[in-house]
C-alpha cells in the first residue's frame, strides 16, 4: 500500500515526529510512503493527514483517495455556531485516528464513531540528564513556581479565572507565568492586575515549543486550568521535563493522570479543589520527587511500537 502522510504544520520541535515514524516503518510493514507537497499523488492508496486540516482533506477527496485524519483537537474552544462545518469535513474522512476514549466518545456523538479508531499518543524526549536536573531542582526549598498555557479564547476563560481565584487563595510564596495568546489576553491580564498581588503573574505572550519546555523545566507544577483537548499532550510534555501536573478531573486527563500517583487531579471548575492540590503538593514532603519519578515512567510508556502499529492496523482496513 503507497501513503500520502500530510505533516501537521503546527508540529512541536518543527519537525512531524508521527510522519516520520510512520516512514521510518513503513517498509517493514510492507508499505511505502511518500510526503505530501500539497497536492494529493494519483499513485497512492491512502492519505494520511496528522491533525485537522479541512484543504487537504477536500484535496484527497476530490482525488479519490481513502483519507485518514489523525485528531488530536476535541473543539472544545470552537465555537457551537463554527462545529457544523469542522465537524461536515471530519465527515469525509474513511479513518478518524484518536489518541483517548474520550475523543472517541466524542467522534461518536459527531456521528463517526464506526470512523474511529485509537491510535496511542507516542513522545520520546526523556533525556536522563534533564531528569537529574529537575529532580535536584524539586528537592531545594525555592519559591513555588507555577506554569499554565492557554489559546485566550472564551472557552478558556472560566478556567483561567478559576486558576485565578485558586492561586488567590494559597498561603505560601507563589508566582504564577500564563503563556499562550489570544482575544481575551487584554482582559485576563486585567483581571490579573484585579485579583492577585502586584508582581505575581507573568505573561510572556507566545512561545515557541522549546521555551515552553524551559518554562516547565523550571517550575515547580504545570496547572491544566480547563482539561477539554482531545488529549492532555501538554501535561505529558510536562512529565517529560520532570514537571509535576495538576490537572481537572474531566475529559481525557484521567486517562494520562492518576491522582496522587503520577500527578494530581481536582475537580474541574472548582478553585478550592484546585487551590488544595496545589498547598499538599507544596506542603508533603517529597511527593513531588515522587510525582516526578512517576511521571517520567508514564512518558517511557508512550512508546512509538504502539503507537505505529495501531495507525497502520487502521490504515490496513482501508486498503483497496
Amino acid at each position: 500500500m503507497k501513503i500520502l502522510l500530510v505533516p501537521d504544520p503546527e508540529s512541536p520541535y518543527g519537525e512531524d515526529a508521527f510522519c516520520r515514524e510512520l516512514a521510518g516503518r513503513a517498509a517493514s510493514r510492507g508499505h511505502e510512503t511518500l510526503l505530501s507537497n500539497g497536492a494529493s499523488s494519483p499513485e497512492t492508496d491512502v492519505v494520511l493527514i496528522n491533525s485537522f486540516q479541512p484543504a487537504a482533506i477536500r484535496a484527497a477527496r476530490e482525488a479519490s483517495r481513502r483519507v485518514a485524519v489523525r485528531l488530536i483537537d476535541s473543539f472544545a474552544e470552537v465555537p457551537a455556531a463554527d462545529l457544523p462545518p469542522l465537524l461536515e469535513a471530519l465527515r469525509q474522512a474513511d479513518r478518524i485516528l484518536v489518541p483517548s476514549r474520550y475523543l472517541a466518545e466524542l467522534a461518536q456523538s459527531w456521528g463517526a464513531a464506526e470512523k474511529a479508531r485509537l491510535v496511542p499518543y507516542a513522545y520520546d524526549r526523556v533525556m536522563a540528564n534533564q531528569i537529574a536536573l529537575v529532580t535536584m531542582r524539586a528537592s531545594r526549598p525555592a519559591d513555588f513556581q507555577i506554569v499554565t498555557t492557554c489559546r485566550f479564547s472564551e472557552a478558556c476563560r472560566p478556567g483561567l479565572e478559576m486558576l485565578m481565584s485558586a492561586a488567590g487563595r494559597l498561603r505560601f510564596e507563589w508566582h504564577l507565568t500564563i503563556m499562550g495568546e489570544g482575544p481575551i489576553l487584554p482582559s485576563i491580564q486585567e483581571r490579573a492586575r484585579r485579583l492577585l498581588p502586584t508582581g505575581r503573574v507573568l505573561f510572556p505572550g507566545p512561545l515557541p515549543h522549546l521555551k515552553i519546555m524551559e518554562f516547565f523545566r523550571s517550575a515547580k507544577v504545570y496547572v491544566n486550568p480547563n482539561g477539554g483537548e482531545g488529549f492532555p499532550a501538554m501535561s505529558l510534555y510536562a512529565l517529560s521535563e520532570g514537571c509535576p501536573v495538576v490537572a481537572p478531573r474531566c475529559g481525557a486527563v484521567p486517562e494520562l493522570i492518576m491522582d496522587g500517583k503520577n500527578g494530581m487531579l481536582f475537580n474541574a471548575g472548582d478553585a478550592a479543589s484546585l487551590s488544595g492540590a496545589l498547598t499538599t503538593l507544596w506542603s508533603v514532603r517529597g511527593l513531588s520527587l515522587q510525582l516526578i519519578a512517576e511521571g517520567v515512567k508514564t512518558v517511557e510508556r508512550h512508546t512509538w511500537d504502539a503507537t505505529v502499529a495501531a495507525a497502520f492496523g487502521a490504515l490496513e482496513e482501508l486498503t483497496p
